[in-house]
């Protein structure tokens, strides 16, 4: 989702258009021991810094609704690159309802660098 040198906060960027150079730690949006692995193997890994990754409010190791709402990222972004694979077979879940696929189709989020 995002290549390791960028410099920038993954969640910075989404949440509050912070595209600034800071110190981030990688993280992998789909966790536990198979979907650790499974983020590692498509590339849904992104950099937070220290408040967005463990320490903050919006911390997704802290905050329930911004892991799922990375997760969401994580899923539209695997099936745009992905499109002949399927998503929920291979991770065993399906973050996205039929909401999110409105809006994913309706929304290019202008500014944001999506990786």
């Amino acid at each position: 989702m995002q290549p390791r040198e960028d410099s920038y906060c993954y969640l910075c960027a989404y949440l509050h258009g912070d595209y600034s150079d800071k110190y981030t730690e990688e993280h992998h949006v789909f966790h536990g021991t198979a979907n650790r692995k499974l983020a590692e193997k498509y590339g849904l890994k992104v950099n937070l810094c220290t408040y967005h990754h463990t320490a903050g409010l919006e911390a997704v190791h802290l905050n329930n609704d911004v892991d799922k709402a990375l997760q969401k990222k994580g899923q539209m972004r695997f099936e745009e690159v992905y499109t002949d694979l399927d998503f929920q077979s291979i991770f065993g879940i399906n973050y996205l309802d039929e909401y999110d696929r409105v809006q994913k189709q309706s929304s290019n989020e202008p500014g944001f660098r999506f990786i």
